[in-house]
């Protein structure tokens, strides 16, 4: 049990270091897109200080001609100082940003760098846990090999969370078309009877019932399409990622247009096509995350921001509402959404955070390597 041992204290530590520089990561890419908002707003600011005072200039030029009979205007040449201290002051702060942005692209950079190699390091050691070669002499009990460890328990663990939700929702489904579909049709059925005897001898009360009988199978037709969606979403998978992600942000504000959503997609190379598997997982956690705000989080304003870079896709998502309460992963329901997308993200090796508080409403984010 030696080699095991050593190579199971190696994939833990890996392990460890792959979720601390995921973060770092994160939080680099956090920085960088708050730089470059106060960037934006920055030069936006010493553009119209410039223009004004250009302004000044040219109405106070006059005055500095001493020849001129006009006295100069000291109000004007103090207006034009002032303006000329501001312009200094946000320009040193621009320089300032300037130089954190190029050191947040820098740790950004290092920070890939160090992924790539602790994925291909953890790979690697799972090739060699599963090679048959690897393994150590018997000692005196024969059967000492089978003993559990600890990957071997997070996985199990893992494994039956995934499969109790794949149970839930099946659960879930077979429910809503019991109740919502075949009941209500069963019933439609009798009253298509009765709605036949009622044409010949009743036409006032057959339009009424048929009236109703419409508005029903509206319904029933609206819940069977609300689970066809569900049940597979139609995008498609050769269409670039920043295409996908700008199709579905527009999805969601007509959907809700009572939020008012703040979004930023960058994507490195705008030509960028995902697996389909990995596209697939990027939507469905949009969906449960935004769905998990829409139902519990009282907003009304949400901020939503995707970096993409060579090997990670990086999402924040914050809202203004009523914060979550701490430890929410260990008092939330089982079958929760925010349950379902930190297996789908164990799946693939992500990593997900989540904050909140009253005054600052809850953030999310999280990390999807591929």
């Amino acid at each position: 049990m030696e080699k095991k041992e050593h190579l199971s204290a190696i994939m833990k530590a890996n392990g460890e270091m792959l979720k601390y520089f995921s973060l770092m990561h994160a939080d680099a890419m956090s920085d960088l897109q708050d730089i470059k908002t106060e960037l934006f707003e920055l030069n936006i600011r010493l553009d119209e200080l410039n223009r004004t005072k250009n302004l000044y200039s040219m109405n106070n030029n006059h005055t500095k001609n001493v020849f001129s009979p006009i006295q100069p205007d000291d109000s004007i040449t103090q207006k034009e100082t002032e303006l000329e201290e501001n312009l200094r002051i946000l320009t040193e702060k621009k320089n300032q940003l300037e130089t954190r942005q190029q050191n947040a692209q820098e740790k950004i950079q290092e920070s890939e760098e160090r992924l790539r190699l602790l994925r291909n390091a953890q790979m690697s050691a799972i090739r060699i846990s599963k090679d048959p070669t690897f393994i150590d002499e018997p000692e005196d009990d024969p059967f000492e090999y089978i003993e559990e460890e600890e990957p071997t328990n997070e996985i199990r663990v893992h494994g039956e969370r995934i499969l109790l939700l794949d149970a839930f929702d099946k659960t879930y489904l077979s429910t809503i078309l019991d109740k919502r579909i075949l009941t209500p049709l069963s019933s439609q059925s009798h009253r298509l009877q009765t709605l036949k005897r009622m044409i010949a001898t009743d036409p006032e009360q057959a339009k009424l019932m048929l009236d109703e009988f419409d508005s029903q199978i509206s319904g029933i037709s609206e819940t069977l399409r609300a689970q066809l969606e569900r049940l597979h979403r139609n995008f498609d998978e050769k269409s670039p990622l920043s295409t996908l992600l700008d199709e579905w942000i527009m999805a969601f504000r007509d959907k809700h247009p009572e939020y008012v959503l703040d979004s930023s997609v960058q994507v490195r190379d705008e030509t960028m096509v995902l697996p389909y598997t990995y596209s697939l997982t990027l939507l469905q956690l949009m969906d449960y995350l935004f769905d998990n705000i829409v139902r519990h989080s009282s907003a009304n304003q949400i901020r939503f921001r995707v970096q993409v870079n060579a090997s990670v896709i990086d999402v924040f998502l914050s809202d203004n509402g009523t914060g979550i309460p701490d430890h929410i992963m260990d008092t939330a329901p089982w079958y929760s959404s925010l349950h379902k997308a930190e297996e789908m993200l164990f799946l693939l090796d992500g990593h997900m955070q989540i904050s909140g508080s009253k005054d600052h409403g809850t953030t999310v984010r999280f990390t999807l390597p591929f």
